[in-house]
């Protein structure tokens, strides 16, 4: 079993359980993750600033040239042509 976290993620479970945002700790989350069952637990954090760094120079290609406008982006993983 394979567990991906989102940046979104760190904030929003210290909230979910009365803490300041950002107080569970990410060795914290890999080690509950790893307990409910899960064998692999990555942190995408890195992989969402690539993907800005890759969107904000696409970006700066287009407008350059001109275009093609508009250009849709996403963080998800899901994300496809």
């Amino acid at each position: 079993h394979v567990c991906q976290i989102a940046p979104a993620f760190f904030p929003a479970i210290s909230e979910e359980f009365g803490l300041p945002p950002g107080t569970i700790s990410v060795g914290q989350l890999v080690e509950a993750f790893h307990l409910i069952g899960f064998q692999h637990v990555f942190d995408l954090r890195f992989a969402a600033d690539v993907t800005i760094m890759e969107e904000g120079t696409e970006l700066l290609e287009r407008v350059k040239k001109g275009g093609p406008f508009p250009m849709f982006t996403s963080c998800c993983a899901g994300w496809m042509r």
